[in-house]
C-alpha cells in the first residue's frame, strides 16, 4: 500500500492516465482534439511509445507504434503509457515533443520556423520560439485541466469502460463519447447561482 501511496504522490498514476486519456481521444476523435477552454489541436502517436506495469515495460518503435497490435495487448495486459512521442499541429503549425508521464514533462521539444526572420536576429527568433513554446504549453495544460474534470467526475466510469473497449479493438460510438464528455465539462464552467 506504501508504494501506491508514493506513486500517486509523485504524479505516477495521474501522469500515466493522463497520456492514456490523450491517445484514447486522438483515436477516438481521428487526431483533432479540442479542450474546452484552448485552441483546437490535431495530435497523435509517433515514431516512440513505451508502456509500463510494475517492472514489466514494452518500448514500440514505429511510424505509428499506438496503432499496432502490441501496443493494445500491453493495455490489456495492465501496461499504461509511461513516455511518448506526440505530433501536434496547432493553429496550422507543426511542434513535436516527448510527453514524461511520471514527471509531466516535455523534453526533445520541436517547434516550427517561422519564416521572415533572419537568423542573425537573436532576440527576435528566442522571442518567436518562447510564443510557439507558450501556444504548445496553452493547449497541453487546456487539455490536462480537462482531463483532471472528467477524471474526478461521475464520468470517468463511463469513459473506463470505453478505454477497455477501444484497448480490445472495439468500434466505438465517437459521437457518445463526445456527448458525454461535453456534458460533464460543461458542468465545470456553468456559473453558480
Amino acid at each position: 500500500m506504501t508504494d501506491l501511496v508514493a506513486r500517486i504522490e509523485h504524479g505516477e498514476l495521474v501522469g500515466r492516465e493522463f497520456l492514456l486519456w490523450l491517445w484514447f481521444e486522438s483515436e477516438v476523435l481521428e487526431t483533432n482534439l479540442k479542450p474546452s477552454d484552448g485552441e483546437s489541436c490535431a495530435m497523435w502517436i509517433e515514431t516512440r511509445l513505451t508502456l509500463t506495469f510494475e517492472d514489466d515495460e514494452a518500448l514500440l518503435k514505429s511510424a505509428a507504434p499506438a496503432t499496432s497490435p502490441e501496443a493494445k495487448q500491453a493495455l490489456r495486459q495492465g501496461k499504461l503509457p509511461r513516455e511518448a512521442k506526440l505530433h501536434w499541429v496547432i493553429e496550422g503549425r507543426e511542434y513535436g515533443s516527448v510527453l514524461k508521464a511520471d514527471s509531466l514533462t516535455l523534453s526533445g521539444v520541436t517547434v516550427p520556423a517561422e519564416l521572415g526572420l533572419k537568423e542573425d536576429d537573436v532576440a527576435e527568433v528566442l522571442y518567436e520560439r518562447m510564443l510557439l513554446l507558450e501556444t504548445l504549453e496553452g493547449v497541453i495544460d487546456a487539455l490536462y485541466r480537462d482531463f483532471l474534470v472528467l477524471r474526478v467526475g461521475a464520468v470517468w466510469s463511463e469513459i473506463t469502460l470505453l478505454m477497455k473497449r477501444w484497448a480490445k479493438g472495439e468500434k466505438l460510438d465517437d459521437a457518445m463519447y463526445a456527448t458525454a464528455k461535453k456534458k460533464a465539462l460543461a458542468r465545470r464552467t456553468k456559473p453558480k447561482g
